[in-house]
């Protein structure tokens, strides 16, 4: 911290974590910080006296306001924070000291266990509780991350599951002109519902789509093909967001979502554990097709080589092998 006075040098301190005690002061430059400030931080945090009020609930509660958490997508952070209304009756009154000590991670398995009946909603409280916990230790406000690396109950990767033509055609007759545009956009820049919804003609260049994903921050570079360019055309939008319902407004990612499933639901034919996040596999097995190698893919897509290749392997690959050995038994046939 530093403090300024009239006609002299600036003092600055050095705390051993927000709250503590101060460990070094200075005058005129803002101080180095040594091994020997650095020690005597980890020693202050090793003798501070926890009080009753130094538990988990005191860490939520700085999280959320935290630049961290502030720094997240909006619906990121509604997700964060129903993740942490389920860890707070369980641990909040779990002093920080408890948190030390690796005996803990055992408690956090057996909460994790209390829900393995839906291992995704275990799955991503325990990676919220290891995000918390991480901060916390970043903070010096714990030393350990117990339920770091803890193994993932839910093993499903849909990255390989992608609509086929028989779905396109069973759901087409069931959806308004808004819905099956906002569709045919999903799959033709495989972008997540929450991106769908909030991209912009402003975002439209001359020969890509470029934005800002909500989830991670990430920079993507969607290409315009022939296909994608047509489908902005009929669309025909000259501002503000490229997909909007019926009474001319954005669409929302639930007001989406909804309408979709009421079409699925209506749809005879229609896989019906497919959702509109499976576009972006079709998306993927459609650029396979048309050349793109699986780092390209993937950079456009924002997955991992080896996702590409599997969704290639499955879609792309074992449809030339079939057509192949059709062409060779047709070739023998008398």
């Amino acid at each position: 911290m530093r403090k300024l006075r009239d006609g002299k040098s600036a003092l600055f301190y050095v705390y051993a974590y927000r709250g503590g005690p101060q460990i070094h002061s200075c005058e005129g430059e803002r101080p180095t910080i040594t091994p020997e400030i650095l020690d005597a931080a980890a020693d202050a945090r090793r003798h501070r006296t926890a009080t009753a009020s130094d538990n988990l609930d005191r860490i939520i509660t700085a999280y959320l306001a935290s630049p961290e958490y502030k720094g997240l997508g909006d619906r990121t952070k509604a997700d964060y924070r129903i993740e942490l209304k389920k860890i707070g009756p369980r641990f909040g009154k779990v002093p920080y000291p408890v948190w030390n000590d690796q005996r803990m991670r055992a408690d956090v398995m057996s909460w994790r266990s209390e829900m393995a009946d839906k291992p995704r909603t275990a799955d991503k409280a325990v990676v919220m509780l290891a995000t918390l916990l991480g901060w916390a230790v970043t903070e010096g406000l714990i030393e350990r991350n117990v339920a770091a690396g803890i193994p993932m109950l839910y093993k499903s990767n849909r990255a390989a599951i992608i609509w086929t033509e028989a779905d396109w055609q069973a759901i087409e007759p069931h959806c308004s002109k808004e819905l099956w545009q906002g569709l045919r956009f999903a799959a033709l820049t495989g972008m997540r519902l929450g991106d769908l919804v909030k991209v912009s003609v402003e975002h439209v260049g001359p020969s890509a789509i470029v934005f800002i994903t909500s989830k991670r921050d990430r920079r993507v570079v969607v290409p315009i093909f022939d296909e994608l360019r047509a489908l902005l055309k009929e669309i025909g939008r000259e501002a503000g967001t490229i997909l909007q319902n019926s009474r001319g407004k954005p669409w929302t990612e639930s007001g989406f979502g909804g309408v979709f499933q009421k079409a699925k639901n209506k749809a005879r034919g229609f896989d019906i554990s497919l959702r509109i996040h499976d576009l972006r596999g079709t998306y993927a097995t459609w650029l396979a097709r048309r050349g793109l190698t699986d780092q390209e893919i993937g950079r456009i897509v924002a997955w991992s080589e080896q996702q590409v290749a599997e969704i290639r392997r499955r879609y792309v690959d074992e449809e030339h092998v079939v057509a192949s050995l059709v062409e060779r038994l047709n070739a023998r046939t008398p």
